[in-house]
């Protein structure tokens, strides 16, 4: 029973780990164009920095959601090849 238990909390660990250590790209889109704002950010960087530039480019013109205008969104890292 605690050999179990150890293996799950080591799975479960290494799964958080793994998943810390990822890291996104903040990317902008619009229509077939992609434009890559940042690299390398955390989870909750790229979230934070998602929403300010979604401020930014709605006040330019270049995005509104409402209207399915543009795209700005956090992707994985692991999703690239480059």
């Amino acid at each position: 029973m605690k050999r179990i238990a150890i293996a799950g909390l080591v799975l479960l660990t290494t799964t958080a780990v793994a998943l810390a250590a990822e890291t996104y790209r903040l990317v902008y889109a619009l229509g077939n164009d992609e434009t890559i704002i940042a690299r390398g950010l955390s989870k909750p960087e790229c979230e934070r920095r998602k929403k300010d530039n979604k401020v930014v480019a709605e006040a330019l013109g270049i995005y509104n959601e409402r209207l399915g205008i543009g795209s700005i969104t956090c992707l994985p890292e692991s999703l690239f090849n480059d």
